[in-house]
């Protein structure tokens, strides 16, 4: 055997032939042709078109005329295929791809979940709601017996309403359990502690609560007051309450040499 390069007359890809054979077959395109052609083509590819046609399907028992292949990249004599046509693609179809398009919801698992998801809606505002009214409604009574709380702690504060809101104080929380108050004056833990025991008096009255029950009468009641000379936090507790337990926190004073700049 006396093996050769050779040029596809069909694609023009770069094959190996045996030139004993007369017949050679491109391992490519599957063009089957004279062996002498390929070997021809190959020597004098000037001007040679290659039209890459569609080849006829082979059969899976046909006999194969081929040699090992040599690919493009491994041989320095490449052949320009500027001028081959290229087949048209041709558009096959993707049996196991599968879109979004045929996927879908079963009927019955959209009502399950459209049921589900009403349910929770409801129950949330079955649940929020009154708690929200009830809490309301509380908050109106405290609000306005906040003077005398303001009172009992000798506390300096600013009562106008401003679109409805107080600038001095503030009762936030679902139980109406926490209270800011600024002060324009000074005060000291005795001050604040009067004013807390006289919140928390205001509001257990609305709620209820006996002084007894410090469970429900001062834990989770957190009264803060905002004072020139510092900060002052009182938070309630299911086992009493004292004046000692008035946390007091002072301001941070700017050092002489900032101010200096």
């Amino acid at each position: 055997m006396a093996t050769q390069q050779g040029l596809c007359k069909n694609c023009g890809s770069l094959i190996m032939v045996d030139s004993k054979d007369e017949i050679c077959e491109c391992v490519f395109c599957d063009c089957v042709f004279p062996t002498a052609e390929a070997i021809e083509i190959f020597n004098n590819p000037d001007g040679v078109e290659f039209p890459n046609l569609p080849q006829p399907k082979r059969e899976a028992k046909a006999v194969r005329h081929t040699v090992t292949p040599v690919f493009d990249n491994a041989v320095e004599k490449a052949v320009k295929v500027d001028k081959a046509s290229t087949a048209k693609d041709k558009k096959v179809e993707k049996l196991f791809e599968i879109s979004p398009d045929d996927i879908q919801t079963p009927k019955k698992v959209k009502r399950i979940v459209f049921s589900v998801t009403a349910i929770c809606i409801l129950l949330i505002i079955g649940i929020s709601l009154p708690v929200a009214i009830l809490r309301s409604s509380h908050y109106k009574k405290i609000y306005k017996q906040m003077s005398s709380c303001i009172s009992a702690g000798e506390l300096t504060v600013n009562t106008e309403a401003d679109d409805g809101y107080t600038t001095g104080f503030k009762i936030t929380g679902t139980m109406n359990d926490q209270v800011s108050i600024v002060s324009s004056t000074e005060t000291d833990k005795a001050k604040v502690f009067k004013a807390f025991e006289s919140y928390c008096a205001i509001r257990g009255e609305e709620y209820g609560y006996e002084s007894s029950d410090a469970a429900h009468y001062y834990d989770g009641v957190v009264f803060t007051v905002y004072a020139p000379n510092g900060r002052f936090t009182m938070e309630g507790s299911k086992n009493g309450v004292s004046e000692d337990q008035v946390e007091f926190y002072v301001p941070e004073q700017e050092s002489e040499e900032s101010t200096e700049k």
